[in-house]
């Protein structure tokens, strides 16, 4: 498992959610979901699919493709990921 900082969109939380090196960003991206989704934050876009990047300051990293896996996408532990709407 590898351990990432998920801020999800519109949520004022980081989350620390644990994922496995074969998840697809879309895995990603649900694992980031389900403790946040109507608990905290509703859905920004239901029906529209949830994206994930790498956090930069300005938010403006691309979207990482969503059959793309943790490994292919080079996580570390602790590493920092926007879940969004584009």
């Amino acid at each position: 498992m590898i351990a990432v900082l998920s801020r999800f969109q519109n949520d004022a939380h980081v989350r620390v959610i644990d994922v496995e090196p074969d998840y697809t960003m879309d895995q990603v991206a649900a694992a980031c979901a389900a403790p946040a989704v109507d608990r905290q934050v509703r859905h920004p876009a239901p029906g529209k699919p949830l994206r994930v990047r790498p956090t930069t300051r300005d938010d403006s990293a691309p979207a990482l493709a969503r059959a793309m896996t943790v490994r292919e996408a080079g996580f570390k532990h602790y590493e920092c990921i926007d879940v969004f709407v584009e």
